[in-house]
Order: structure tokens, then sequence, then C-alpha cells
């Protein structure tokens, strides 16, 4: 039996075992701490405070901040408008003319002359000015009177003859690329043959028949109107007359080669009304019939480039008067007595002189300088 009251002493080996026992478990938590340590991946760096990146936010806290965008939608794209359209190209030229004229008929004459032209075109609408004037000395009528003034003969002595000058201008509106609307108007003079003024206007349609590389054959139908006042003559009063035609016309154009052209046209004019005040040629009293006034202008030419600028044109021009004005009476021969008038009726042969000539013709050689 063992007594409660003395102390039981334990064995120092067993002691000793739970003191190993607690000293490894301490090593062994030290261990795994350090080596728990190690394994743990290292934490990225804080962005710097001046340029934060933006987190995401709680859900909670996305309710309370603004409502998100709706979801994008299929916008559609008005188309652009039409770029506005270039302005139309403007088309300018000019040329100027100046050379020989050698005429026959009412005028037999050698000549200069001078002469311009120009016209602007801009997209449907084209505009045409041209002037011309001729001066110089030519074989003209001319009577020998007796004292009393009586024409006794005629005869043609060099004189200052050729006298005349004209305009025109037209001005077309292009329907569509082969028809066009056309004005003119056109005043001129010829002293020579008995005209101190005349021209008026036309009005009327041009088709284009045929163009191509070579060729442009156009066609016009219209109205023209005339007035013509005549040179007047001592102890007789020649009033102006009025006429009111149909006008119609074909034209040629033709390239024979780069550098040469050739142009061709026919006019005629068809009076429509009764000239109440015309002087018949046929009758020598006033009054002529419709249609019995027809005027017939025909007209052929050819030109080549010399230069860039410069070419020589010749041309040919005929015109047809079926009713053509009082002639002039001729002057009186130098060393008759001053103021010696010239007394009706005239000698028989002067009769058939009474009347200007019915075709006159014009022979042109320019030199032709173009501006544009």
């Amino acid at each position: 039996m063992f007594d409660s009251r003395k102390p039981v002493s334990l064995p120092s080996s067993r002691v000793n075992h739970r003191f190993f026992v607690v000293l490894a478990t301490l090593a062994l938590t030290l261990t795994s701490g350090r080596a728990l340590a190690q394994d743990t991946p290292p934490q990225p760096e804080a962005a710097p405070a001046e340029a934060p990146q933006p987190q995401p936010a709680a859900p909670a806290e996305a309710a309370k901040a603004e409502p998100a965008p709706p979801a994008p939608t299929a916008k559609l794209e008005t188309p652009a408008a039409p770029a506005p359209a270039p302005a139309p190209k403007v088309e300018w030229k000019a040329q100027s003319k100046g050379g020989f004229i050698m005429t026959s008929g009412n005028s037999q004459a050698t000549n200069v002359n001078f002469g311009v032209n120009g016209s602007r075109k801009q997209g449907n609408n084209k505009l045409e000015l041209e002037a011309g004037v001729a001066y110089g000395r030519t074989k003209n009528l001319v009577a020998t009177t007796d004292t009393a003034g009586v024409i006794q003969s005629l005869d043609r002595q060099s004189v200052t003859s050729t006298n005349n000058w004209a305009t025109k201008g037209r001005y077309d509106r292009f329907l569509s690329e082969n028809n066009v609307a056309y004005a003119s108007t056109q005043w001129a003079g010829d002293k020579i043959a008995g005209k101190t003024l005349f021209g008026g206007g036309q009005v009327g349609y041009s088709r284009q028949l045929r163009k191509d590389r070579w060729n442009l054959v156009l066609a016009e139908l219209g109205y023209d109107f005339s007035y013509e006042r005549y040179v007047q003559q001592s102890n007789k009063t020649i009033d102006p007359v009025t006429i009111h035609s149909a006008r119609l016309l074909v034209g040629e154009t033709l390239s024979l080669t780069p550098a040469t052209g050739l142009t061709a046209s026919v006019e005629a004019l068809l009076n429509l009304n009764h000239e109440t005040k015309a002087i018949n040629a046929k009758t020598g009293f006033p009054g002529v019939d419709a249609f019995h006034d027809t005027r017939i202008n025909g007209k052929l030419g050819i030109s080549t480039n010399l230069f860039k600028k410069l070419a020589l044109g010749l041309t040919f021009t005929v015109k047809y008067d079926q009713n053509p004005a009082p002639r002039p009476v001729p002057s009186v021969v130098v060393g008759a007595p001053a103021g010696t008038p010239v007394s009706f009726p005239s000698p028989p042969a002067y009769f058939s002189w009474e009347s200007a000539d019915k075709v006159d013709t014009l022979t042109e050689v320019n030199l032709l300088y173009s501006f544009f």
C-alpha cells in the first residue's frame, strides 16, 4: 500500500521525452510558416496615385452610380449630298483679218479691207460679234454732159468708189447638242450698190444634220426682217423699203487636213410681203409682189494655217438680188461747170443702168490672226 501524502516522482526519461515533443512541434510550426511565406506569389505593385486604375464597382455601388448607356443600335447613314456641278467652261475666240479685195459687177474695184470677229460660249449660250470695213479706188461710172446738163455719154474712170461697212451680232441658245434657237441682227452700208443703210434682224431654228471628225453640216430655217434706205438722187425721191422674208440656209464645214479647212454656205431670203414703195426693176414703177424680191447669198472659203496663230484665207462670195436697188446717178466728169445739174429724162442709153446689177461677186485674200 502506498502513502497518498507522499509525492510521486516521475522518471526523468519521461520528462525529457515530453520536452523534446514540444520543442519539435514548435520547430515544425516555424518551418511551415517560412515555407508558406516563400510559396506565396508576390502581389503587383499599386498603380501611381496620379493615374489610378479604375476598379469595378460592387453590385450595390453600381446600382447607385449613373445608369449604364443603352446598348448601341444600328445607325442609318444619310447619303451625302452630291457635289455641286462645276461652272461651265468659257470658250473665247477672237480673230482679225486684213488683205486684198477684188470685186466685179456693180463695183469694179481693187481695195484693202479690215475686219474683226469674236465669240464667247459658256454652257448652252453663245454670242458672236463681227465687223468689217472696206475702202479703195475703182473704175466707176461717170457721165459726160453738155452745158445744159443733159447726159451725153457714160464712161468709167478711176475714182474712189469702194465705201462699205458691215456689222453683225448673233446669239445662239443650244436646246440640245444638235438643236439651236438663234437670233441675230446685222447692219451695213454700200453706197456703190445704192444703199446708204440696210439690215435688220433674224430669228429661227438651226439643226446639225451631221457632225463627225471631218464634217459639220447644218441647216437653218427662220424669219428675216430687212430695212433698206437708198442713195437719194436729184429731182427724184426714193422711199425706204421694209421686207419680210422666209430664211433658208445650208452650210458645210469640212476639215481637209488638220491645218486646212473648207467652208461653204447658201442662204435664200424669200420676200413674203408686197413691197409697196419698192421700185420694180422691170417696170420702173413702185410695187413688187411677194416672192419677186428673192435674195440669195453664197459663200465659199478655204483657209490654212501658216503658223500657230497666223493663217491664210481665200473667200469667194456671190450675191443675187432679184429686184436690185436703184443705181445712183453717175458722177459728172471732172471739168464740167460747177453745179451742173443732171437732167431727166436722160438719154436712152442710161435706162439700162437705172437699176443696179442683179449679181455681185466678192473675192478676198486675207491674212487671219487668231488671238485665242
